[in-house]
């Protein structure tokens, strides 16, 4: 607005300079020299026949009611009667009407620019509503996940998702490709010797041993629901897995909580978001999604190289692209790869601009 603003008033203050350039331009070329013609009923007549736009009234020069004429400031036209000699030609001044309204709209378009920032700086947008969103749904989906009863666990997955979930294992393997996941992306676009790594919304799943087996032996893993932070602390005790570090944090709280990414900030070499926050946002509450990508960016390092945001999602390369275009994302996808044989995971690596 501001800039619309400003560029209106330079217009309007210009517009009478380009007129007279114009009418200056077309008595040049047609050789015609006002300078020594004091009539201005002679040089409206001259400059009529020379084609100039301003309807023969020489520049700078205004009628006045007794038939006499007088020069507007810095013309370079003298009056006939004054007996002044001419003045260097030089733009013409703007009107106080143009000096005042100009700086209304400037004034104006500033005190509403500085309100609206106010505005942003103190509202801290709360979540819509989505069942994912809350810690709640995640509370009593764990306590199901983990019932001690193996006979009440369900056998299958929930629809649209798909884990190794049987008698034999213990972990949540959220699209069963963490293993892949592990082998083929994070190995490949992480170096373990850059920074430590960040695991959001871990769970129970597998990916904190095969990270660790992987060479990385700094990774924080949180999650918002305490029982399956109690479980994976005693799943991998720290004495026997040093550096595998287990807390219960919600990313998207406010920081003043507790919330947000683990400080200090700007210190992980990678941010691991699989089958997690971002999937259940866009599906649920996708206006939050800049509010996420802050958080992933407050979190990854910026050098002595920048970060990566590592997402495994079901949505398609397609999908993605649109969801970042509407989220304003500014962040570059590096790559992007098909996890496992049922075409239901896509892996994506993102680099903040």
């Amino acid at each position: 607005a501001l800039a619309c603003t400003l560029a209106f008033a330079l217009v309007r203050l210009c517009a009478c300079v380009g007129v007279h350039g114009m009418a200056d331009a077309a008595l040049a070329e047609a050789g015609v020299d006002l300078g020594g013609v004091t009539d201005w009923q002679e040089a409206a007549a001259i400059s009529a026949a020379a084609g100039s736009p301003l309807m023969g009234l020489p520049q700078g020069l205004r009628v006045r009611p007794n038939g006499r004429s007088e020069n507007f400031v810095g013309s370079g036209v003298a009056s006939p009667d004054s007996g002044d000699k001419p003045k260097a030609k030089g733009l013409p001044l703007p009107s106080l009407r143009d000096i005042v309204t100009l700086a209304f709209f400037i004034v104006g378009s500033l005190l509403m620019l500085a309100l609206q920032r106010a505005t942003r700086a103190d509202q801290t947008p709360a979540l819509a509503p989505c069942k994912q969103c809350s810690q709640d749904w995640w509370d009593h989906f764990w306590e199901w996940r983990m019932n001690d009863s193996a006979s009440e666990r369900p056998a299958t997955a929930p629809g649209g998702m798909e884990w190794e979930w049987d008698a034999t294992t213990n972990h949540t393997d959220w699209f069963g490709v963490s293993a892949e996941l592990v082998d083929t992306v994070i190995a490949t676009y992480v170096d373990p010797a850059a920074g430590p790594v960040l695991h959001v919304g871990c769970g129970d799943s597998p990916m904190p041993e095969l990270l660790y087996r992987a060479g990385f032996h700094s990774v924080e893993h949180i999650d918002i629901v305490p029982q399956v932070v109690s479980t994976m602390k005693a799943r991998y005790p720290s004495d026997l897995w040093p550096g595998m570090n287990f807390s219960v944090r919600d990313f998207l709280g406010p920081t003043a909580h507790g919330g947000g990414p683990p400080p200090p900030l700007h210190r992980f070499a990678a941010v691991i978001d699989k089958a997690g926050i971002w999937d259940w946002l866009q599906d649920e509450a996708s206006e939050h999604l800049p509010r996420l990508l802050e958080s992933v960016r407050e979190a990854l390092m910026i050098q002595p190289q920048r970060g990566v945001y590592i997402i495994v999602t079901k949505q398609s390369p397609f999908q993605l692209s649109e969801t970042l275009a509407r989220a304003r994302a500014n962040f570059l996808v590096e790559t992007s790869q098909a996890l496992g044989q049922k075409g239901i995971a896509w892996c994506y690596v993102l680099e903040p601009l």
